[in-house]
């Protein structure tokens, strides 16, 4: 059987497409904005947006270049390692360092987890 490749990168585009508007949704209401978009033609060559979600207004994720990933590009490891930490954290903010030798290293942390810290930047930053 033969697989039309057309059809799969549909398929795919629209499963990315779907993360990223998933983001947006998640994002505006963490934050109580209305500011955020996807960047038009995502995974294309949109030459004037740097990432797939961006604010078109004053908001904490202005200072962002957000970038989503979705389905198999992302390792099950990470996954696992996060489940662990955070049964192991309590209830306690976590995260996860991440490095490989002679290479730059990387912090992944739960998206609510760093929804929370954003809110206090946010607070922060309008008390100043």
């Amino acid at each position: 059987m033969k697989i039309d490749r057309s059809k799969l990168g549909k398929a795919n585009k629209k499963k990315g497409a779907n993360a990223e508007l998933e983001s947006v949704k998640f994002w505006s209401k963490e934050l109580n904005i209305n500011t955020l978009r996807r960047t038009p033609r995502s995974g294309g060559f949109a030459m004037d947006f740097k990432g797939d979600i961006f604010d078109t207004g004053n908001s904490i994720l202005k200072d962002f270049v957000i970038e989503r990933k979705f389905g198999q590009q992302v390792p099950k490891k990470i996954g696992q390692w996060m489940s662990k930490l955070k049964d192991e954290s309590q209830g306690k903010m976590n995260f996860l360092e991440m490095s490989r030798p002679y290479e730059e290293t990387y912090i992944v942390i739960s998206r609510k987890q760093f929804a929370r810290l954003l809110k206090e930047l946010q607070g922060y930053k309008n008390e100043k």
